[in-house]
């Protein structure tokens, strides 16, 4: 535990020095009404007009917050041309958070994950920037919002985060759930038994199918609740958790210690440790999905 927690201020040492404007999430603007429901409603209601709400859930079972998974013709069109790591880009999450009578409108940059699963991949990254512009452009609109367009999250670069790794972890080292089921039909129809029977506490939020991949979208409210006292809920936009089918009915996911990292690494590194064994619990639960 002791080298496990230098590795980890070491770490933190190296990559605590970014100055860079590249930020995890945007806080778009606020909302003063104590209904939170009845912001949610506006804000699916202004999204309608430029994207397709796939799904909606509560993190952590938690009712004041609300996250909305997004799709966006050309940004998953482009995502679906870039490869195979692309596929872990595809979520547009956007979240609604209540605090008093306030409720905050925010979503995860698609720039900062475009840059974290396909880096260099030039065709997307405009698609990324001009979706960003969107989802800017379309939730200005929702009812009685005050604007303020403030990126928030771990500061960073496209290099460094193209480069990632946590504790030896990165994108490369994706782990496979259950098997090679021969086709993304099969993979799923495996997947949706076990999710159906509530498994490890797992429950599906939403599907995307492409042509040769599947995106599936997880919600697990013990360890997203967990992950909230690490970074707090307005990372709210961090889940649901995303794994993918390929076209041989491989499901793959990654590593959660890197992904958290990408997620809530400006939480630092006394909340991580705080909560070191998470990581490797969700890796464990979610390979028990499927025996």
């Amino acid at each position: 535990m002791r080298k496990l927690l230098l590795v980890l201020v070491m770490f933190f040492f190296s990559v605590g020095t970014s100055f860079a404007s590249l930020k995890t999430f945007e806080l778009v603007g606020t909302v003063s009404n104590s209904d939170h429901e009845t912001v949610v409603k506006s804000v699916k209601s202004v999204l309608s007009n430029s994207f397709e709400v796939l799904g909606s859930y509560n993190p952590g079972n938690i009712s004041n917050l609300t996250v909305l998974i997004v799709e966006y013709k050309p940004y998953f069109n482009a995502v679906n041309k870039a490869g195979r790591y692309a596929f872990f880009a595809v979520p547009l999450r956007v979240g609604i958070q209540k605090k008093g009578n306030v409720n905050n409108i925010m979503f995860v940059n698609p720039v900062y994950l475009v840059d974290a699963f396909a880096k260099g991949k030039t065709k997307l990254e405009k698609v990324a920037e001009q979706t960003k512009k969107t989802l800017e452009e379309t939730l200005s609109k929702v009812k009685g919002i005050k604007i303020e367009n403030k990126p928030f999250g771990y500061s960073t670069t496209p290099d460094e985060i193209g480069n990632w790794q946590m504790m030896g972890q990165s994108i490369y080292t994706m782990y496979e759930i259950g098997h090679k089921y021969g086709s993304v039909s099969a993979a799923l129809k495996a997947l949706n038994a076990s999710l159906s029977k509530g498994v490890n506490g797992w429950k599906k939020v939403y599907v995307v199918r492409f042509k040769d991949a599947a995106v599936v979208g997880l919600s697990n409210a013990k360890y997203e609740n967990e992950a909230f006292k690490i970074g707090g809920d307005n990372h709210l936009c961090a889940f649901p958790i995303e794994i993918v089918v390929y076209d041989n009915g491989e499901i793959k996911a990654l590593p959660e210690m890197y992904r958290m990292s990408l997620y809530f690494m400006d939480a630092g590194m006394s909340a991580f440790a705080a909560h070191m064994s998470m990581p490797g619990e969700i890796d464990s639960s979610l390979k028990g999905l499927l025996k």
